[in-house]
């Protein structure tokens, strides 16, 4: 269920929008020669975005940007499509029918939540920012990341079924 590469574009306005700074975060985050030293933002949102590809990442946060819009002012959806950088008013429709499960003006008449599920937890947060994970827990848990190592992991002691 992706917005798709080809869904979100570069609309001609005066200045870059939303989308565009999005684009432009995401692509600084992915650059293949970023330096957790020199930029940690950049590396924290590169490890916040395993498992999702980068136009799927961007196109999925402008996507809750427009649900947020649509939930929270009384802007016209049009004007809402094309501020988030959509080429068209029905590729915002399928998009917003595909992830939200309704068209925008049925989602904004009963609106649930805005955020899409993401494997990395990182979500739009409002007015034009993201918010991303802790980089680590404030209590006793385990971290996802380590928890999942560990239950992946090969262990000495954890037999295959049936090896007696």
């Amino acid at each position: 269920m992706s917005v798709g590469v080809a869904t979100v574009g570069r609309v001609n306005r005066t200045g870059p929008g939303p989308a565009d700074h999005l684009g432009a975060y995401v692509d600084r985050a992915t650059a293949s020669e970023v330096d957790p030293a020199s930029d940690p933002e950049a590396a924290r949102v590169r490890v916040a975005m395993a498992g999702e590809s980068a136009p799927r990442f961007r196109d999925r946060l402008v996507l809750e940007r427009a649900a947020w819009l649509a939930r929270h002012t009384d802007r016209r959806l049009q004007d809402i499509s094309v501020e988030c950088g959509f080429r068209g008013y029905d590729v915002f429709v399928r998009a917003f029918r595909r992830e939200l499960g309704a068209s925008p003006s049925e989602w904004r008449a009963n609106p649930t939540t805005w955020e899409i599920d993401a494997p990395g937890e990182v979500h739009f947060h409002p007015p034009d920012g993201i918010r991303l994970p802790a980089r680590t827990p404030h209590d006793d848990t385990v971290p996802v990341a380590a928890a999942y190592v560990d239950a992946f992991s090969p262990h000495p002691t954890v037999a295959p079924l049936g090896a007696g």
